[in-house]
């Protein structure tokens, strides 16, 4: 797996981004087909991999709700670039701690 510099977004070469458009769109359907629970963390773990195998640089972030702060809860989202490739709409959350 490739992880970006500490406080580094990765950047994506243009080449990449067709891996990464794929990936974005396969995982979360055959999340949804297996037989066991493949949550945001799942996906993004899967995701991760997926992309690190092939030289992509990504980002795994863990957060919190942003107006929640009753019960815990927690989302997990990859990212390549400044593209969301797992975890849906992030906009409702923030990040638990920022690499």
């Amino acid at each position: 797996m490739i992880a970006a510099p500490a406080g580094q977004a990765p950047t994506i070469e243009p080449r990449q981004a067709a891996l990464v458009e794929r990936v974005a769109f396969v995982i979360p359907r055959v999340a949804a087909r297996l037989p066991w629970l493949a949550d945001c963390l799942v996906q993004a773990l899967a995701a991760e991999r997926w992309l690190g195998r092939h030289g992509v640089a990504t980002t795994l972030t863990l957060g919190v709700p942003r107006d929640k702060p009753a019960d815990f809860e927690a989302h997990a989202w990859l990212s390549a670039g400044s593209r969301i490739v797992t975890g849906g709409d992030i906009s409702g959350y923030v990040p638990l701690a920022r690499p």
